[in-house]
């Protein structure tokens, strides 16, 4: 038989992952989550209602390629409200997760050769895309203390190769929020460099100090940013795999080719659920969710304080930390090996997001599970100091 694609050797299973699966097999009973980025609360019903009746009407056809209009002309409404740009509907394309979305995207930007920049620590699938793309990811390294992004470095590596740049706040692993002054910068040298700017605004509401900037804001005709968010994260609507992308019409009906080589459209019934998910009958449901973050996030912080070994500063948006391990355990991999077999907690090693030397945490689980978590952890830790 010949040989599978080449691409495909690009493309190593983000370690993360891997892990879910391995502590699966183990058979613990009393396994507890804290590695998977996803909400506990359920989809509002009335999301799910509107949902009922679309499918009871028969709206289980194929709609535009682009997404239903009155969908797409909420969503341009919304941003033009939220980031002060200009944009139409014909702007927005409606896709299946802010995962296509990015896939789509950089296939259509990058050409094999071309230099794309990515800000340690990252979201792993950045990494696979452009490798698939044939684009070279040029890494950012970070303040360690701050975990923001080292501006001066990205300033040096720029050259007449970088084609685009991937802002992704706030940030997955690290919870960080990118302030107005970073992104002023990061979109002046996309301006004097002639740079596509990847905006990636999925956790744009899970902020607790202070408000959510897009780098956006900087380019009002959204001449070479492209806004990527999701209904995921914000409604609870992981499974229904629903997520956007927003851009001038011209770079948009480009991605629309792209996204015309693997999917159709995305489904009826997801477009009518995210549909009403925009609507203000849905943000009661919002505002009790993110409440409920806060508290865990405060407690999270409240229980790393009793392990100062584990250095993290505090994250400002999201539902993740992403402590430093470094000062028990060098290798991010083996920590969490270690705080699975023996805390029966799974977490993410921070090799998987660019930074061997942290963890990932989410704290998007019920408090009593963070609780549980957290006491094993510290307790592990300082058996962990001991026998080293």
């Amino acid at each position: 038989m010949k040989d599978l694609a080449e691409r495909g050797k690009l493309i190593e299973r983000p370690a993360h992952r891997a892990i879910r699966d391995y502590a699966a097999k183990l058979g613990y009973r009393d396994l507890i989550y804290l590695n998977v980025g996803e909400p506990d609360f359920s989809t509002p019903k009335n999301i799910v209602n509107a949902a009922k009746k679309a499918m009871e009407k028969g709206f289980t056809h194929y709609t535009e390629e682009r997404g239903l209009v009155k969908l797409r002309e909420s969503l341009a409404s919304k941003i033009r409200a939220e980031r002060k740009v200009e944009v139409e509907k014909d702007g927005i394309l409606i896709t299946n997760g802010s995962a296509e979305a990015i896939f789509i995207a950089l296939m259509s930007l990058i050409n094999p050769g071309d230099e794309v920049i990515l800000f340690k620590p990252y979201y792993p699938p950045y990494l696979s895309c452009v490798r698939i793309a044939g684009g070279k990811p040029v890494f950012i390294p970070f303040n360690t203390e701050t975990l923001t992004p080292n501006i001066e470095a990205l300033k040096e590596v720029v050259n007449e190769k970088t084609k685009a740049i991937i802002v992704n706040s706030p940030c997955n692993p690290s919870g960080v929020v990118y302030d107005k002054d970073v992104l002023k910068t990061i979109a002046e040298i996309a301006v004097d460099k002639d740079l596509y700017v990847l905006s990636d605004e999925v956790y744009d509401r899970f902020i607790y100090n202070g408000s959510f900037y897009s780098i956006s804001s900087f380019d009002k005709n959204l001449e070479r940013t492209i806004i990527i968010n999701s209904f995921s994260k914000t409604y609870a609507m992981t499974g229904w795999r629903i997520g956007y992308l927003a851009g001038n019409k011209e770079l948009v009906s480009n991605i629309l080719k792209m996204r015309g080589a693997v999917n159709v459209c995305v489904n009826a019934i997801s477009q009518i659920a995210a549909l009403e998910a925009l609507k203000k009958s849905s943000e009661k449901h919002v505002k009790k969710m993110l409440a409920e973050y806060a508290k865990r996030r405060k407690f999270v912080l409240d229980m790393l304080s009793k392990v100062p070994e584990l250095k993290c500063p505090k994250p400002d948006g999201a539902f993740y930390i992403f402590p430093n391990v470094s000062a028990i355990e060098k290798d991010s991999l083996k920590f969490t090996m270690y705080l699975l077999e023996k805390a029966h907690v799974v977490v993410s090693p921070g090799n998987s997001f660019g930074s061997n030397e942290h963890i990932r945490i989410s704290y998007s689980c019920s408090m009593e599970n963070l609780r549980k978590a957290f006491n094993r952890i510290v307790k592990a830790v300082k058996e962990y100091k001991a026998k080293t």
